[in-house]
């Protein structure tokens, strides 16, 4: 598995598989070139084709080579294995070919190539499940995720999930302040302004009994996932469109049960180890197990991240974790006009209120009820699920609210 840097990454929304992976791409494609051209041909695959204009695809390679002669083709004929398949092609003056690569956009903001090599990241653990994980913990003597993390990641690991943690609660205090509408194409339906900071001013007004927590995890969902519709910064937990659930649960913590920052920091350790085997074992791309791979996977890692910071053990931890992907199964991508709006950004409050009953189950029915399913298990139904939707389910706005909202 690959390293936690890949799993939380900093980068603009709305989409980590539409936009980071295509700016990314597109940086390394013109490294890649090692000859002189004019002009670059970009052409988009799949759902990258299908939704996006939406996702701001085209803008991001903009973005990424400001000063280049840009073409962009969305072709939505041509069958590929991967629905996130971006070819580029650079051209000289008398347009022909020079050098060419294919990317393909593994989720969360990974690509791979075969022709370009650089971009393939490298793996870092020696396990891809969670017994095995549990039994590579034995094997070294440590009864804590964070310190199996911290044997095989670089040395400088804490500072730099402490500074995504950091930049996770910029985001929800940026996005519980900003006003305005958010990005859309001219569908009715999808004329929307920010909503964050209303919902947040309501649940102050409500008592304890009347919500009042899941209303304000639900604001602070909403202020992440309203940034990322807007193309802001955000960080993947794992993806941009899922960025909203696991910061939310965390600034909970901090803002509500006073939760110190080493906590909540260490506590990211558990969720990428989580979020990791799912990317390894599954995808946590929607495009290639719909939304069931994003929200159920950033629901599942979040649930985790609330046990560690109170102090459960692995089995609790997991038993969270199982249960919270194991209720999004079959989750179909659907948003509407390919933009991160419908029913996106709802999906994300819905995520962090179910990975806190998660967490509730965990804590006080584990114990008298133990639970049949492993972690892995959901995982690989989760991926059977997924291979088993119809593309029209998997972020190509062809099914779903897409269709019936368009």
């Amino acid at each position: 598995m690959k390293s936690l840097r890949n799993l939380y990454r900093l980068g603009p929304g709305p989409s980590s598989s539409h936009t980071i992976a295509p700016f990314e791409a597109a940086e390394a494609f013109s490294r890649f070139c090692d000859t002189a051209y004019s002009k670059i041909r970009v052409t988009f695959y799949g759902s990258l084709a299908l939704t996006g204009v939406g996702h701001g695809s085209e803008k991001a390679i903009r973005e990424a080579l400001p000063n280049e002669d840009i073409e962009v083709i969305y072709d939505i004929e041509t069958k590929v294995k991967h629905p996130l398949t971006m070819d580029f092609v650079a051209l000289d003056e008398e347009g022909q070919v020079v050098k060419t690569a294919r990317y393909l956009s593994l989720g969360g903001g990974e690509i791979h190539s075969d022709e370009d090599l650089s971009v393939n990241e490298r793996d870092v653990y020696p396990f891809s499940t969670l017994e095995e994980m549990k039994t590579e913990m034995e094997r070294l003597g440590v009864n804590d995720v964070k310190d199996l993390c911290r044997y095989y990641e670089d040395a400088d690991i804490d500072d730099y999930l402490m500074k995504m943690l950091k930049d996770m609660f910029s985001c929800v205090e940026k996005g519980l302040v900003a006003e305005g509408r958010i990005p859309a194409n001219n569908n009715p339906r999808l004329q929307l302004n920010r909503s964050a900071k209303a919902i947040y001013e309501a649940s102050k007004k409500l008592g304890h009994h009347d919500g009042k927590k899941e209303i304000a995890l639900s604001a602070y969902a909403y202020a992440v996932a309203e940034s990322s519709a807007c193309g802001e910064k955000i960080v993947t937990a794992p993806t941009c469109g899922s960025s909203g659930v696991l910061p939310a649960c965390l600034y909970y913590l901090h803002q509500k049960r006073r939760i110190p920052l080493a906590k909540l920091r260490d506590s990211l350790f558990v969720a990428g180890m989580f979020g990791n085997i799912v990317k390894n074992n599954a995808s946590i791309a929607g495009s290639v197990g719909g939304c069931q791979a994003e929200i159920g996977t950033a629901s599942s890692m979040a649930a985790a991240a609330i046990c560690y910071c109170f102090d459960l053990n692995l089995y609790q931890i997991e038993y969270a974790a199982e249960c919270a992907m194991e209720h999004f199964l079959g989750l179909s991508c659907d948003p509407v006009d390919g933009y991160v709006i419908i029913p996106c950004i709802e999906r994300n409050g819905i995520g962090a209120i179910r990975a806190s009953a998660s967490y509730l189950f965990a804590r006080h029915i584990s114990p008298v009820r133990k639970n049949k399913v492993r972690f892995d298990d959901v995982v690989d139904a989760m991926k059977l699920t997924g291979d088993s939707l119809s593309s029209e389910y998997k972020e190509t706005a062809e099914g779903g609210l897409a269709k019936i909202l368009r």
